[in-house]
């Protein structure tokens, strides 16, 4: 029988000062709650702080703020910035988070991402001499089986994104092919609700709904520092504020810090009490490396090309004993092409251009009262009956009134059949749209620069934590593998016989200035792993150096963040640390961690 989540407000537990745990968890995103997860059955009291509520609030997004230098973003980012990350976070604004996209809630940022999921390969784990400060303490082999793990706990398929997925799926690459030596299939993989087939999965739902037992939840729960014993060496608690500003102690044996690769810095910059330059931090390395992946527009197809595109570089079904599952074929230099040229780790995907009339569009400005023009956008709604019939039909099936289980039947005959059409439910949230060409859009890896950082603003919250200022830029490494690939992309559809791609004019004519590369909030890199100390903030284990029984989860742990979405790797290594827990449970010799 599955166990009831305990889960309240912390101002409901008022009634004790200081509260105690074995495990101390902070953040309820999906590196906290998997955490949390790995360790059932261990008999661990496990206790888990989250800033938000079950769902993002406005009271909870005021906390989100992240400052940046003016000069961080042009006027042409800021527009890709709010249309690109302003479409897919509720309460997000570019004014608030001037970088990233912080959830603060149950679930964390899988409120707001589309489920895309990708394991790294193998060269994302070794030190390459063309690029700075690579290299990772573990390799592959280390995470395979938490990598397995972690698809299903996703409710993904096989971890394979290489060529080897056509022979899973019983199918032949389409033709022609780009030459396999320098350009190779890269699939991401699509993580669906197990509650609702109309949805990508929302893990603080999920967790709700399957919780582990012996976990308790307490929402409205800010930590704003880490305690540790005089010495500064063991952590032993934190410090947390409530909704109505109260502060209290939370007692713990063992901490957790999950709360996303800004705020883990932030908060590891703000716990000075014994410390005071940060814990972890004698090294000065907290809060460095900062890392996303750059993406940027790099070409584009034509009206022409767009079936011939979406039939090779869409969506394709497999199908498991589970159901079907949903992959997204995209493009990446093979590990000999990178070498040769020096170039990072870069992928290739290629969505559908919405067109400027499209009706959804449209009806979503004039709801939001955000038009410039009701007349032209109720025009827009017209002149597209057909779209907005098939929206109204997709649409039918989310409610809640409708069946579940014929739902399901329905969109896995759809996923199986039509696997474009069912991502779009996902990417587009079950509506239809115009569109008239396909974009080439670039996702980069990106170089591990000390000097790309967050540190503690003068500024600060309403629970007097001072905001984290982010000092973020691109290097000509980046900005040349970007453009070098798009050029490469090119060439060799040219050469296959594939419809050419139109080279963004900023690609064409070297042009890096013009280039509105933004981020993907995919932030990464500020507590990172390392054996040596001088280079790191967590060893192997996720332990912060010189604290005892202080870990980190989620992506602020990566050495280098790859050019794939974090979230499965994420999932893996939180396995991974409730394993070394559970076993510094199961032998006490090895000390309190």
């Amino acid at each position: 029988m599955t166990p009831n989540l305990d889960i309240s407000e912390l101002s409901q537990t008022v009634a004790r000062d200081r509260l105690s745990c074995d495990v101390l968890i902070i953040g309820a995103g999906p590196a906290g709650l998997t955490v949390a997860r790995g360790l059932e059955g261990s008999g661990l009291d496990v206790l888990i702080l989250e800033s938000g509520a079950r769902h993002q609030s406005e009271q909870a997004e005021e906390l989100n703020a992240v400052l940046a230098d003016a000069t961080t973003w042009t006027d042409e980012q800021v527009r890709r910035r709010k249309l690109y990350h302003g479409s897919q976070a509720e309460l997000w604004t570019h004014e608030t988070q001037q970088y990233g996209v912080r959830c603060r809630g149950l679930g964390g940022a899988t409120a707001a991402w589309a489920g895309k999921s990708a394991a790294f390969s193998d060269i994302d784990y070794a030190p390459r001499p063309w690029v700075a400060n690579s290299g990772w303490p573990i390799r592959h082999h280390d995470l395979a089986d938490h990598l397995d793990r972690a698809a299903k706990s996703l409710n993904l398929s096989v971890n394979c994104y290489d060529d080897d997925l056509w022979a899973l799926m019983n199918r032949a690459p389409p033709e022609p092919r780009p030459d396999p030596k320098t350009l190779r299939s890269f699939f991401w993989q699509f993580a669906r609700s197990t509650i609702d087939p109309m949805d990508v999965m929302r893990v603080g739902a999920e967790f709700a709904h399957t919780p582990p037992a012996g976990c308790r939840v307490l929402l409205g729960a800010t930590v704003t520092e880490v305690l540790t014993k005089e010495s500064g060496a063991q952590a032993i608690g934190a410090r947390v504020t409530d909704a109505s500003g109260q502060q209290h102690v939370v007692v713990a044996g063992t901490v957790v810090l999950a709360a996303s690769a800004i705020e883990n810095a932030r908060i590891l910059l703000n716990s000075t009490a014994h410390n005071p330059e940060g814990l972890g931090n004698a090294n000065d390395v907290v809060g460095r490396y900062l890392m996303d992946h750059p993406n940027s527009v790099v070409a584009s197809f034509d009206a022409p090309a767009v079936t011939k595109m979406v039939e090779m570089f869409g969506f394709y079904g497999l199908k498991t004993p589970q159901g079907i599952n949903m992959y997204m074929r995209g493009l990446t230099l093979t590990d000999e092409a990178q070498e040769a040229e020096g170039l990072l780790h870069c992928a290739v995907f290629m969505p559908g251009e919405r067109a400027p009339d499209d009706p959804w569009d449209a009806a979503k400005r004039i709801l939001k009262r955000q038009s410039t023009s009701y007349l032209a956008d109720s025009l827009s709604i017209l002149k597209s009956p057909g779209l907005v019939c098939k929206g109204l039909g997709r649409l039918a099936l989310q409610n809640r009134r409708f069946p579940t289980g014929l739902s399901r039947f329905i969109v896995n005959q759809v996923v199986r059949f039509r696997p474009n059409m069912a991502v779009e439910e996902f990417m587009t949230g079950g509506v239809p749209h115009k569109l008239t060409g396909v974009s080439v859009q670039v996702i980069c890896e990106q170089v591990p620069d000390p000097d790309n950082r967050i540190t503690l603003a003068k500024r600060m919250d309403r629970n007097g934590v001072p905001l984290p200022h982010v000092n973020w830029r691109l290097g000509e490494t980046e900005l040349r593998s970007i453009s070098r690939f798009a050029t490469i992309l090119a060439e060799e559809f040219e050469r296959a016989g594939l419809p050419a791609p139109v080279l963004a004019s900023w690609v064409r004519d070297g042009d890096f200035d013009a280039a509105a590369i933004i981020d993907m909030a995919h932030s990464a890199g500020t507590t990172r792993m390392a054996t040596d100390p001088a280079k790191g903030v967590v060893d192997r284990d996720c332990k912060v150096h010189g604290v005892e029984g202080l870990y980190v989860a989620g992506a602020s742990v990566f050495p280098t963040s790859g050019h794939a979405n974090p979230t499965l790797m994420i999932t893996a290594l939180a396995f991974r640390l409730a394993d070394h827990l559970r076993q510094r449970r199961a032998d006490p010799a090895l000390g309190p961690g």
